[in-house]
């Protein structure tokens, strides 16, 4: 992808193909609590949110800087909330009895050769986003940590959700044991 070509790639737009039709349209209609982070792109801080409309909250924080437009909502200008909190499980303490966190921040091998200054782009955002999980972990960890192989998959890679999804299948049987062993001590 181009970088003139992401200007026009709308995050609405995106979760607009995703979330299914018969999603509530508010957090409040949810039958499970939801937490969704976003970065506020103007103060430059995490945007939390757990009430009001659910979709332009979950548009924004899916906002790719440099593939997707930022999202305006609630007054603030959103971008991915990976920006500041890329594994949010901190912000679940207290609100639930055993805390689940899906880190897909490992680091794939690096192809061959020089990248294109978008691979580089992407790959040093990335890397980033790896030092702040990892920093964040020495601090403090969920209950139940999963890390899914899908470094195959990379940012454009939105249509690939089937895909993704199947190479997440091994992780199943990860949860159930983990959760089994927490729920039996």
């Amino acid at each position: 992808m181009q970088p003139a070509c992401a200007a026009k790639i709308e995050a609405t737009g995106i979760a607009s193909e995703f979330l299914p039709p018969e999603l509530p349209q508010t957090f409040e209609e949810l039958k499970i609590p939801l937490t969704v982070v976003a970065t506020d792109y103007r103060e430059r801080c995490e945007a939390v949110y757990r009430t009001g409309p659910l979709r332009p909250a979950v548009a924004g924080s899916m906002a790719i800087p440099g593939v997707m437009r930022p999202v305006e909502f609630d007054g603030r200008l959103l971008i991915d909330g990976g920006a500041v909190n890329p594994l949010p499980f901190d912000l679940l303490r207290g609100d639930a009895d055993i805390v689940v966190a899906i880190d897909i921040t490992r680091l794939g091998e690096s192809p061959p050769g020089v990248p294109d200054p978008m691979q580089t782009l992407f790959t040093a955002s990335h890397i980033m986003t790896h030092a702040i999980v990892s920093e964040k972990l020495k601090h403090s960890a969920p209950d139940i940590l999963l890390r899914p192989n899908v470094s195959a998959f990379g940012a454009f890679d939105f249509a690939r959700a089937m895909p993704i999804l199947k190479a997440s299948e091994p992780i199943k049987d990860e949860l159930k044991r983990k959760l089994a062993a927490l729920l039996d001590a």
